[in-house]
């Protein structure tokens, strides 16, 4: 009997192609726009529409600031430099060829999310892939509602785990943790989109600057490794990576499949999860939404590739230890006095980001059934799901969120192409 590991081993590759391959379509297919739209989208984001927002809606800005608050997660942190150790650091080139491309991916997906976006009964707004897929065939948007219900509620009882066993380290029972957090999460969730928009609009910048300054301080600290470590990116990007200490080596397959699938996972462009914020916005333009979500990838991969930086330049990757430690044992090294202290901190900015990120998509995906009816009894079952999340051994969660992906990447990306296919005059202007 194939074993779940095993399955992603048959399913990965070919599905980091297929990323790839929607990707670099899309960008043919809407003439480059992530070329063409950098002029418009300074425009939009320094102009008074950026941030205007009705009842119900949200302003563009906080709209991408709690797309990003997901996407900027313990994935950003841990996912590239768990890259580096599979497929090597040539794997950090092929996440910037991904998110070159992928942002294409997001600009449709955001774009298609306000433009199909529904609203229920009291006038809350829907959206997201259900509303865009729903133009195609019932179906798909029935499917990739109820498999997201259940994709995002793993993935905050992941949240919820890193964050306990973070602080375990700190003497703090796990329990302890995972009250203070489901808690926190519903008091911020019970506050509607409004009061989530405003929360990610403060954290997501604070973070970012702490994470940015802390990362500063490993890299420029020896110039001579950091040019050595960026050479090393685009040298393995088309040639094996021979075995290193704990290291087993790699092959540029390797590292190809690792880079695609990575970024993949850290931007969610091609997931389709992050066009549900955007979905919110009232934005009055579909396509400025687009745009504002295309250029937000260069965001998750330039914090992606720092962390991928941290691990070659420590050393850490050539131990071959695939958890999530990574990140902690290269901050001990690159920061032994600092490191632990500011990395437990910038952790759980981000893990609560996160979390109350997941926990808004998949609320959607779930007002998609009710109408935006019975939501408080979602609100309890994502609290429990943190809660436990907090105390349980999770390892078999992120291998079923793992084999879940794939199960709504593939219906977004098909209905991506048939949609930009169809409205391909409104994209490319």
């Amino acid at each position: 009997m194939i074993s779940l590991k095993e399955l992603h081993l048959i399913i990965d590759v070919p599905l980091a192609f297929c990323f790839l391959a929607v990707g670099v379509l899309l960008s043919c297919m809407t003439r480059f726009p992530q070329l063409r739209k950098f002029k418009q989208f300074l425009k939009f984001i320094t102009s008074k529409q950026s941030h205007e927002s009705h009842k119900n809606t949200i302003t563009p800005l906080q709209a991408l600031f709690t797309a990003m608050s997901t996407s900027l997660g313990m994935g950003t942190i841990v996912a590239a430099p768990l890259g580096v150790v599979i497929g090597g650091p040539g794997s950090l080139f092929w996440i910037m060829v991904y998110s070159f491309f992928g942002a294409v991916t997001k600009f449709s997906e955001a774009t298609f999310a306000v433009k199909f976006k529904r609203y229920a009964s009291d006038g809350t707004i829907i959206g997201g892939p259900t509303g865009y897929l729903y133009q195609i065939h019932p179906y798909l948007a029935n499917w990739y509602g109820i498999v997201t219900v259940f994709l995002f509620s793993s993935w905050t009882a992941i949240q919820a785990k890193a964050m306990a066993a973070t602080y375990s380290h700190q003497g703090v029972p796990e329990y302890a943790t995972g009250a203070v957090m489901a808690l926190f999460v519903f008091y911020i969730l019970t506050g509607g989109a409004k009061r989530i928009g405003l929360f990610s609009s403060k954290l997501v910048p604070v973070m970012c600057a702490m994470y940015f300054t802390l990362c500063c301080l490993i890299l420029f600290a020896d110039l001579t490794a950091l040019k050595d470590a960026i050479i090393s990116i685009f040298s393995h990007a088309f040639s094996p990576a021979a075995p290193i200490g704990g290291f087993v080596g790699a092959t540029a397959a390797s590292g190809l499949k690792e880079g695609v699938f990575k970024a993949a996972f850290i931007t969610e462009a091609g997931v389709g999860t992050a066009a549900i914020p955007h979905a919110l916005s009232d934005a009055k333009k579909p396509t400025n939404q687009g745009i504002l979500a295309m250029y937000s990838i260069i965001g998750d991969t330039f914090f992606c590739i720092l962390s991928g930086l941290i691990a070659i330049i420590t050393g850490t990757w050539t131990l071959g230890k695939i958890s999530n430690d990574l990140p902690l044992l290269a901050f001990k090294q690159g920061l032994p006095t600092i490191g632990p202290l500011a990395y437990t901190i910038t952790v759980t900015m981000f893990i609560i980001g996160t979390a109350v990120g997941n926990s808004l998509n998949a609320s959607k995906s779930y007002a998609f059934f009710t109408n935006n009816r019975q939501m408080y009894f979602y609100y309890g079952f994502v609290s429990l799901c943190i809660f436990f999340g907090s105390i349980f051994d999770t390892s078999t969660l992120w291998e079923i969120s793992e084999f879940i992906i794939p199960l709504i990447a593939l219906p977004n990306l098909l209905g991506l192409i048939i949609l930009t296919k169809k409205y391909r005059s409104e994209l490319a202007e």
